[in-house]
């Protein structure tokens, strides 16, 4: 029997969204997990915590990560980092 390829089959059919992953074989690059590719710590090293802002402190925080090109995450680690000597 010959193998089929459904590379397309998510193109022209919203409803099939995301079912080309159990089709298709992952590759090997998306085999190396996020963090091994940047160098950063492993998640046993990392723990979350929710952050709430108000909302105009969030938009000024993406706007002045949008100009400097980091993210509202790292903008906010950098500044606690900075104050707490970490």
């Amino acid at each position: 029997m010959a193998k089929k390829t459904l590379d397309g089959i998510e193109d022209n059919n919203r409803n099939l969204g995301g079912v080309s992953a159990l089709f298709n074989a992952p590759t090997k690059e998306s085999t190396v997990t996020k963090s091994e590719k940047q160098g950063l710590p492993s998640d046993d090293d990392i723990v979350t915590y929710p952050l709430r802002l108000k909302k105009s402190a969030l938009k000024a925080l993406k706007i002045l990560g949008a100009q400097q090109g980091i993210t509202v995450k790292d903008l906010i680690m950098k500044v606690v980092e900075k104050e707490y000597d970490l």
